[in-house]
């Protein structure tokens, strides 16, 4: 069961609402991410509600729909926990896409019976064992929806093992096993060749053809001597060639999507994206056109016997969040040699702060503002050592903020214990969907006028306010469950 034909489009975040009107024929279909609506909740869906305003917007458009998962992969030995599927069906029904796709990737490491989120995608263990953990996972996933399902290829800033089964051939031993359609991320793929990984053109050979239904198509810069998938920018005139070679290979492509970040959009001039939406039509068009069925075969011997799916779960995902490991093992001291995860432990670093100030931007604003940024890093840093990172900016948030409420060292702070009193107080009535009462010794429009300002709060009057505070979805963001770099 595959999608049906749908074209060129975009992943949509809000913001992007000026992209999708000034190009209605450039973009013919929108790939929605579910849980970037997703808002913490206490009245049912599971724990789970989505921002109707969003939905709403997106229903009124004519245009074909995808969905495309994050937060739940379905690469890792931990099975995605399904108490997001009511809320993601609700979804579903509301804006009725014609295809679902998630990552071949993990996110959850089990350490002392608690379930931690790396906030990171990570590569499966590339072996038989993984192969078979994949494969079980994707059957037993997909048979949770009604639409087709597809599983996209994954960015990897490793080093290649010795013991692994090559990039391209793992993927569509998966996809043949699994009898399921591949999403090929080209930025991914070239973001792998380009930091030491398969070459593109061998990991195109050793997939299926015929099983590649969608594309993702990205660009990026290099940080370090690496190149990283940021959805940063347009793809570049090096990029889109690899892209057309490809597509021109591709009998049963069904959709084209466009990525960028919203944070990088305002950097980005709307004519270039237009420019590269126009790039991507003509290139649609051309689809399949020198199609011919490629032998799949592999060259590399397997000389060293792999570890455990469980053991590389554990290894890297626990030193990828910056966690001491309780053992030395082989595997532990070649993975603390590899440049590529000093890579992934700092934009896990970088990602966590981001969640952090997502849901606490006031007194985080206020915090660098009194103490200056060196100090917020080096208190995150000794935060999230002794802490566990949860699925929800909200819920991170919270943590953080009962944290620096019970801290010796911030507790004379009279003024930090306020502003950060008012953003517990806004979260809550979100998570509670009801009004919240906050005694504060400012009017809080005062304080936050004081913070956009880039001021602290030393000429307010103090006096007492009993302040209610009404739900606000726009006040603060929604679910952060993937990195993407």
């Amino acid at each position: 069961m595959s999608i049906p034909e749908s074209g060129v489009g975009i992943i949509y975040f809000s913001g992007f609402e000026q992209i999708l009107e000034s190009n209605p024929d450039l973009i013919q279909v929108i790939e929605i991410e579910p849980q970037t609506f997703w808002y913490r909740s206490n009245s049912g869906l599971d724990s789970f509600t989505f921002d109707k305003e969003k939905v709403d917007y997106l229903k009124s458009s004519q245009k074909t729909k995808l969905f495309h998962g994050v937060g739940y992969p379905i690469g890792g030995i931990l099975q995605p926990n399904i108490n997001h599927l009511g809320c993601l069906k609700q979804m579903e029904l509301e804006l009725n896409p014609v295809g679902m796709s998630e990552h071949l990737s993990f996110n959850n490491i089990k350490i002392d019976n608690h379930i931690l989120n790396t906030n990171f995608l990570l590569p499966p263990l590339q072996s038989p064992e993984g192969l078979e953990i994949a494969v079980n996972s994707i059957l037993k996933y997909k048979n949770y929806f009604n639409i087709p399902f597809s599983f996209e290829t994954g960015v990897n800033y490793l080093a290649p093992k010795n013991y692994e089964i090559e990039d391209g051939l793992f993927i569509n031993t998966v996809a043949e096993n699994s009898n399921c359609d591949i999403l090929l991320d080209i930025h991914n793929i070239i973001a792998n060749e380009r930091n030491g990984r398969q070459k593109v053109r061998n990991f195109f050979k050793q997939i299926s053809h015929e099983r590649v239904t969608q594309i993702h198509l990205a660009g990026g810069f290099y940080y370090k001597g690496y190149y990283l998938d940021a959805h940063s920018n347009i793809s570049s005139d090096e990029i889109i060639k690899v892209f057309e070679n490809i597509v021109c290979q591709l009998p049963n492509l069904k959709a084209i999507i466009f990525e960028m970040l919203p944070e990088y959009l305002s950097f980005i001039p709307q004519n270039a994206i237009s420019i590269q939406l126009e790039k991507m039509n003509r290139i649609w068009e051309r689809r399949g056109i020198y199609h011919k069925r490629n032998k799949i075969v592999s060259n590399k011997k397997i000389n060293s016997p792999p570890p455990t799916v469980a053991e590389w779960e554990l290894t890297l995902g626990t030193l990828a969040i910056g966690r001491d490991l309780t053992c030395d093992t082989e595997l532990s001291r070649e993975l603390k040699i590899d440049k590529g995860l000093i890579i992934i432990k700092e934009l896990v670093e970088k990602f966590k702060g981001s969640l952090i100030v997502s849901s606490l931007k006031l007194s985080c604003r206020y915090f660098a503002l009194k103490y200056g940024m060196n100090e917020f890093n080096d208190v995150l840093r000794v935060y999230w050592k002794n802490s566990i990172s949860k699925l929800f900016a909200s819920d991170n948030g919270l943590d953080f903020a009962k944290y620096l409420m019970s801290s010796s060292e911030f507790k004379d702070d009279e003024d930090l214990e306020t502003i950060i009193k008012y953003e517990i107080a806004s979260i809550n009535s979100i998570v509670s969907e009801s009004a919240i009462e906050v005694q504060l010794i400012y009017h809080p429009e005062e304080m936050v006028n004081c913070l956009a300002n880039l001021e602290l709060f030393d000429n307010l009057k103090k006096n007492n306010y009993l302040v209610t505070i009404e739900p606000d979805f726009k006040k603060i963001d929604g679910i952060n469950t993937v990195f993407h770099s």
